[in-house]
């Protein structure tokens, strides 16, 4: 078999053959794929799925992660952030978490970063003016679900009337959030590690395990 031919069979695996439906709700279905792996043989795997999933040949977030920063005009203070807190039943406990929420059908990921700004902390953002303001899509928990997110930050004019005193969100029915104002650098890990805070989501966790790690290596180098 010449190199050509041979590349063009490994391209035939590993995918998936047919979609089972085990059962569904308003929100999330359960399948089984019926999938061929790297080797060619046949395998099953469970997944779950939104309802809400838009099927297209483009591959398209179905939700947004917001990072927010709150800043005030011709301040040199580090800026603050939101963190949401609310109840999991999955996990049986009180979760913190960036806010987030589901991309509506016209929306854009920044459009609905805005939005659900809006409606989980009362704060009203604006398009982020440095980049990256928007981050490629990413998935989540890959073994378990095809949920795809985009990261947004956004900026919060701390100047603007509308983000005076402490903004009432506007949530929906059955949520119940609480809002946490951090400073961004020193108070956002802080919060994550005390357990009576909740439990971080793991893409928070991570986000401020980057900014330490980020800051003590700069620190690092600079006094070599």
């Amino acid at each position: 078999m010449d190199q050509n031919n041979e590349a063009d069979s490994n391209t035939d695996f590993p995918r998936i053959e047919s979609i089972e439906k085990v059962g569904s709700t308003k929100w999330i279905a359960l399948q089984t794929l019926n999938y061929i792996d790297e080797t060619g043989k046949s395998r099953k795997w469970d997944m779950a799925t939104r309802t809400t999933k838009v099927k297209s040949e483009e591959l398209s977030a179905d939700a947004v992660v917001i990072i927010p920063l709150l800043k005030k005009a011709n301040s040199s203070d580090p800026p603050e952030t939101l963190l949401v807190e609310q109840y999991r039943p999955p996990v049986e406990r009180k979760t913190i978490e960036f806010p987030a929420g589901l991309i509506d059908i016209g929306e854009t990921p920044s459009q609905a970063a805005l939005r659900e700004l809006r409606e989980e902390t009362g704060y009203v953002g604006e398009f982020c003016k440095v980049q990256p303001k928007e981050s490629r899509i990413v998935c989540m928990s890959p073994g378990l679900t095809d949920e795809s997110v985009q990261i947004v930050v956004v900026e919060v004019d701390l100047e603007n009337p509308y983000n005076h005193g402490v903004p009432t969100p506007q949530c929906e029915e059955g949520e119940h959030i609480k809002v946490k104002r951090v400073n961004l650098m020193d108070g956002l890990k802080k919060v994550l590690d005390d357990e009576a805070e909740g439990m971080p989501i793991m893409g928070l966790y991570m986000f401020a395990m980057g900014l330490q790690l980020g800051s003590e290596y700069g620190n690092s180098k600079q006094t070599k």
